[in-house]
């Protein structure tokens, strides 16, 4: 058992007194063993709470086609919220979260802790598929998930907040990234696809436009197409290289030949061993995301020559000095949250 507290089931003549019990997967409601009521947690099930006065005042469960609501201390149902926030999908919450951006309605603060968040909306599909695979990760370089709720009948998803831009336009602002910046970006890219792929999860789809870049910082926000799998597919390394290719030459990969691929390396000046990284991760179907990390890319400084050659390259190119302001971040338009008068807790049950 991971937490207890009493609560009440309200009636119209005399209320009802139980003890919640709640464990990693449920939760239980009652006076004795067997309990009156157990719950699962799962995105299927809803918990629904009654809020007033910003505060959580209530819980309610699904039971017999009804909602049965149980109001207890508000520090114990936050507690209960805190913990149980990625196991099930929760109702009446979006009283919770205010817009704050007029220009970004995603970005929305939460009245309780005072905290930034980003809202995205979900369809059913996204809930059971990317939801459901997200909850389960836990990695500095991939999107985190806070909680789900519904509102107004459409599903939304709180994650964090991350502002920046997408890693496509900031490479379209700065054509000539430095070598550092390169390696950098590619370090975190290939350590998180080494988290994805030791939890056997393909990602599929990485690609610069659903990767999120602030001050050097690189996020993985995109999972609609990710699946789990005991044998790990090399296109997730195949777009990591594409993704190289493009730090260091600006222009897309759009599956040249191996030639191909060499001579543009060579004509933007990229270093030996990026090139040899390059090419590996895009025509060798072998090669791993545990081989990528232990390349000698990773290791090996630039010579002199490399050096002057990547300074000359700089001096060719005119480069953005700022980046984007953070109006123009990928985000996906989320409506205003629209919130009725709250009904008197007595109303619902």
């Amino acid at each position: 058992m991971i937490l207890q507290f009493k609560c009440e089931r309200l009636h119209y003549l005399l209320n009802t007194h139980y003890v919640v019990n709640v464990y990693k997967d449920k939760l239980t409601i009652g006076k004795n063993d067997p309990p009156k009521y157990e719950y699962q947690f799962t995105l299927q099930n809803v918990l629904h709470w009654y809020v007033d006065g910003l505060k959580i005042q209530a819980f309610g469960i699904q039971h017999h086609n009804a909602i049965k609501f149980f109001r207890a201390n508000h520090k114990d149902l936050e507690q209960l919220r805190i913990f149980c926030r990625n196991l099930i999908c929760f109702d009446n919450l979006g009283e919770l979260y205010k817009r704050i951006d007029v220009d970004d309605s995603s970005k929305v603060l939460d009245q309780f802790s005072h905290q930034t968040y980003t809202l995205k909306c979900l369809n059913s599909v996204q809930l059971q598929g990317e939801v459901s695979l997200l909850r389960s990760l836990n990695h500095p370089n991939i999107l985190s998930i806070r909680e789900c709720f519904q509102h107004n009948n459409q599903h939304y998803a709180v994650t964090e907040f991350l502002g920046g831009i997408s890693l496509e336009n900031y490479i379209a602002k700065n054509p000539t990234l430095s070598h550092l910046q390169c390696q950098s970006i590619i370090t975190q890219l290939l350590k998180a696809l080494k988290y994805l792929h030791d939890h056997h999860i393909i990602h599929a789809t990485i690609q610069a436009k659903f990767l999120l870049y602030k001050s050097d910082l690189i996020k993985i926000i995109d999972f609609s197409n990710s699946i789990q799998s005991q044998q790990i597919d090399t296109q997730d390394i195949k777009n990591c290289g594409s993704i190289l290719f493009q730090l260091y030459t600006s222009k897309l990969y759009h599956n040249d030949d191996f030639n191909t691929v060499a001579t543009m390396l060579q004509a933007n000046s990229t270093p030996n061993q990026a090139q040899d990284l390059i090419l590996r991760m895009l025509f060798d179907q072998q090669f791993t995301v545990y081989q990528s990390l232990e390349h000698p890319y990773f290791s090996k400084n630039l010579n002199s020559q490399e050096k002057k050659q990547r300074f000359q390259n700089f001096q060719r190119v005119q480069r953005s000095t700022s980046e984007m302001d953070e109006s123009e971040a990928v985000s996906q338009y989320i409506p205003e949250l629209q919130t009725n008068k709250s009904k008197s807790l007595r109303q619902l049950l």
